[in-house]
Formats: structure tokens, C-alpha cells, sequence
């Protein structure tokens, strides 16, 4: 399978795979960046990237990238819709950082990687006018026996 990749800004780099065995591809910073404290901020890649049903692309941060910078992904993870590829749609790793003072994040630097991952097909939703099961199966954490 190939995607496409177009390097916005020719600076930027191409997603790498680590080693033979890695799931995702490492994301690399496009330039020098400070990250200021509890400031959400795009750090750009330079990079628009199509991919193709029914395998969509998911960014996450890098195992490593809160314990040696005190960043985080404020959402979790960045979902990359299917249409998300035109000129203007570069992308971009959103950061928080949890420290108390600015966070440097050098060009070249790996702070994310993107995994393909694939997506139901055609889905589609059916309303019921009840819940569609009788009973419960309990709350937030309920299956390992948190109470």
C-alpha cells in the first residue's frame, strides 16, 4: 500500500519508521520552536499526507515524549480525516507542556508518530426508541473491580 505525502515546505522530512518491527511512522518538528507553559501549540511538520479507505491515520505522541520534554497531546490523539489533504491542511502535532518553564523543541526533533489504522466501512446508524441491551453492565472501570 502507498500514501501520498507532499512536502508543503521543503524543509520538511519524511515520515521515518524506526525499526523494522515499528507500528507507526516517527514525526519529525519542521523547525526550531519554543513551547511556552500551559500554552497549547502547533508545531508544524511541513507535511500534507492523503491516505486511502479504509485505513485512516491517527497521530499519537512518542512513548518518550513527556518524560523528556513535559509534553503531552491535549486531546489524546490527532485523527486525520480522509479529506484532510489539500493545500492548506498541513499537519501539525498539538502539545501542551506541563512544566513550569519554556520547552525547546528543535527541527529534525521526533515528537510524534502517525499508525494506520483501519476504519469500519459504509456504517450506518440506526435509532431505537430504548437502550439496546435490558441490563447494565456497570460504570467507568466496572469490569475490573474498581468501585
Amino acid at each position: 500500500m502507498k500514501i501520498r505525502v507532499w512536502r508543503k515546505d521543503p524543509r520538511a522530512r519524511l515520515p521515518e519508521r524506526a525499526s523494522e518491527g515499528a507500528v507507526g511512522f516517527d514525526l519529525f518538528a519542521l523547525e526550531d520552536q519554543e513551547i511556552p507553559p500551559a500554552e497549547p501549540t502547533f508545531v508544524r511538520t511541513g507535511l500534507v499526507i492523503q491516505t486511502e479507505r479504509p485505513y485512516a491515520l491517527f497521530i499519537f505522541p512518542r512513548s518518550s515524549l513527556f518524560r523528556k520534554k513535559g509534553l503531552i497531546f491535549p486531546h489524546s490523539a490527532g485523527v486525520i480525516d480522509f479529506d484532510y489533504c489539500g493545500e492548506e491542511d498541513e499537519l501539525k502535532i498539538l502539545v501542551l507542556n506541563l512544566r513550569g518553564e519554556v520547552v525547546k523543541v528543535a527541527a529534525g526533533e521526533r515528537l510524534a508518530q502517525m499508525v494506520l489504522l483501519g476504519v469500519a466501512p459504509e456504517v450506518e446508524l440506526e435509532e431505537v426508541s430504548g437502550p439496546p441491551a435490558e441490563n447494565s453492565r456497570g460504570g467507568f472501570g466496572s469490569t475490573g473491580g474498581y468501585r
